[in-house]
């Protein structure tokens, strides 16, 4: 189509609004419920993984390859142009950076839009789904898309001017921006085409109508008995070393195990050397010097002190009980005479120099007592020097520890350790992604982990806290536990199974005493239970004792009639007996007021699943793949 086309045509079509108002009433009223199921199904929308990832992601990123669906390769500018778009909706409202794991969640939000966006425009293609030009006029017209609501040019004090917009449309100096708006807006109407082709098999019937208005106002009233797993969950079931390894033979299927790796650590942390304390010393005393000879000290700690919380309370610790502060501070502060300002006082975050403003006992509770007692008490300011590595010393580190590595690759690992001086630190074995022992949770090391050999070794490495080099010392595969790794898991399970047993039991000889002619509430006290009236409920009324359970108000629905019964009914939390008192009918003369809206609401239903369905197998019957998953993956794996 030429550039023009689209706004000429708008022109023309301008002095015949009413007819195509009338023409695409349809197309209008179809928007916004389409909108809404697809955006639901986007919420909740679970795409299988799928995954033929390169040997590594740089092969990938370089061959610029972000997924292959049914042949068509996307490339990864349009899948960062998405997740970009994404990340700037997330992040308008804040100053910090987005957590890992808003992030993660973005990648996938990103990647089921593209995946959805391209499947779609495939079927559009694949259905023949044209656009004319007097359906995409109406869509402008009629619809105005949200983004561009938002231009600045369509806005009259902050709101979007409905009339500016049109003007513009009719605008012939506009026709270049229209030529840009119609590639998306064509896509957007294709799309709608394509949806309503899909949903248009869904219907309603009067009968549908009915039973969902009876479901949905009908209550009841019941008694029950309910059997929960608290009762025996406190103290919970003992259980022998016999009985836990008899336990997991049994169920030995239900206890797989991850990949998991560990490894050799040589490191260097990231810490101050001697020479390192001595200049923070020096800076120390010669604040000190200032303060002797009249400084003021609340404008001294504001200025140099590197307490984070100086700068609000230019260094003024409060009043604070003996015991509070570290050691090496408590016991100086609580020796000086009131004014005194103390030398350079080291701890484990630097020097302190202190000002004492008082001492007093007074009454209080001491932290982890219960009762009041005269308590000692110091008012202090202080002023922190941090002892910080130089860059001379984190230099020194690093070449010591590429003198270690370059020793570790033709010598060995321990070898070269205990040759240099090294202590090896070993860790257990890990899960990927998960903390490793001595680093936390580090990405390289992480990664170096489960993509090399064993006995590989890595060059140096770094964190915010250390340099090191590591080893693979040992990976195991994926596969069962063993008792001795699944022991924590068997006996929390062998205890739940034990609690579930008790309630059966408990919740069976109930029933049996109800079923040989004994009253109900008289049949739970025999067994420790209490007969219970919760109020009124719906089918979807909280319900103290069973919350929300589906399986519990259910099974209570399904009594007709009072005095009625159920058999003992396993839950979430429980087994519960239940007792119709009263069924609650709704009066019927109420459907006519809420038909069309219990119209729309089933409707509406009834097209969400229907479009999930209709994805759900076009995702299975269409070859995809998926190297943004495999790009997370990784991601997460460095996490």
């Amino acid at each position: 189509m030429p550039e023009c086309s689209l706004t000429v045509h708008f022109f023309i079509v301008l002095g015949n609004d009413k007819e195509l108002k009338r023409m695409f009433e349809a197309l209008r009223r179809m928007i916004l419920p389409i909108i809404i199921i697809v955006l639901i199904f986007f919420a909740g929308m679970i795409v299988l993984q799928w995954g033929m990832g390169f040997s590594s992601r740089q092969d990938y990123v370089d061959s610029n390859v972000a997924a292959v669906i049914n042949g068509e390769i996307i490339d990864w500018r349009t899948y960062n142009q998405i997740y970009n778009n994404m990340y700037q909706t997330a992040s308008q409202d804040s100053d910090d950076e987005l957590p890992d794991s808003k992030v993660r969640e973005l990648h996938k939000e990103a990647w089921r839009q593209l995946l959805h966006e391209t499947l779609v425009m495939q079927e559009v293609k694949k259905n023949n789904l044209i656009v004319t030009d007097e359906e995409l006029y109406a869509y402008l017209r009629l619809s105005p898309p949200v983004e561009l609501q938002q231009l600045p040019y369509f806005l009259t004090d902050g709101k979007f001017d409905y009339q500016k917009y049109v003007n513009a449309m009719a605008d012939p100096q506009a026709a270049p921006f229209w030529a840009q708006v119609e590639i998306s807006a064509r896509r957007d109407v294709s799309r709608i085409k394509l949806q309503e082709l899909v949903l248009q098999i869904a219907h309603v019937t009067e009968n549908e109508i009915k039973d969902w208005f009876l479901e949905t106002t009908e209550k009841i009233k019941v008694g029950m008995v309910n059997v929960g797993y608290d009762r025996f969950s406190r103290p919970p079931p003992q259980s022998s070393e016999e009985e836990k390894q008899a336990y997991f033979e049994e169920h030995r299927d239900d206890y797989p195990i991850k990949e998991r790796a560990s490894l050799n650590i040589v490191m260097l942390e990231k810490k101050a050397a001697p020479s390192d304390w001595e200049v923070a010393f020096n800076k120390a005393s010669t604040i000190r010097d200032s303060l002797l000879a009249g400084k003021d000290f609340a404008e001294m700690a504001s200025r140099y002190s590197e307490d984070p919380s100086a700068k609000q309370n230019n260094g003024d610790l409060g009043w604070f009980p003996r015991g509070q502060m570290v050691d090496e501070f408590d016991r100086y502060v609580f020796q000086m005479q009131e004014n005194d300002i103390s030398e350079p006082i080291r701890t484990q975050f630097g020097w302190h120099i202190i000002k004492l403003h008082g001492l007093k006992k007074e009454m209080d509770k001491p932290r982890g007592k219960s009762e009041e007692e005269l308590v000692e008490k110091a008012h202090a300011s202080h002023i922190l020097i941090a002892a910080t590595p130089s860059q001379e010393t984190l230099d020194n580190n690093y070449r010591r520890l590429e003198e270690f590595q370059n020793a570790a690759t033709k010598f060995g690992f321990f070898k070269a350790a205990e040759d240099l001086q090294f202590p090896v630190k070993q860790t257990g074995l890990f899960f990927r992604g998960r903390n490793i022992q001595f680093l936390g949770k580090d990405a390289q090391a992480g990664l170096f982990a489960f993509e090399q050999e064993i006995d590989a070794i890595s060059e140096v490495l770094e964190n915010n806290s250390a340099y090191f080099v590591v080893q693979v010392s040992d990976r195991k595969p994926e596969g069962l536990a063993t008792y001795e790794e699944a022991s924590d898991r068997v006996q929390m399970d062998l205890q739940q199974a034990k609690v579930i047993q008790l309630c059966r039991d408990t919740a069976a000889a109930i029933w049996t005493e109800i079923q040989n002619g004994t009253n109900i509430k008289k049949a739970a006290k025999m067994f420790g239970e209490e007969y219970e009236t919760p109020d009124i409920f719906d089918r979807s009324s909280y319900v103290k004792g069973l919350r929300r359970d589906p399986i519990a108000i259910g099974a209570a629905f399904s009594l007709t009639q009072p005095g009625q019964m159920t058999a003992p009914v396993e839950y979430d939390q429980g087994i519960v007996i239940f007792e119709l008192i009263e069924r609650i009918t709704p009066d019927l003369s109420e459907l006519t007021s809420k038909h069309d809206s219990l119209f729309n609401v089933i409707l509406t239903s009834k097209r969400q699943e229907l479009y999930s369905r209709w994805f759900d197998h076009l995702v299975k019957t269409s070859e995809i793949e998926n190297h943004v998953d495999e790009f997370l993956k990784r991601q997460e794996s460095t996490l």
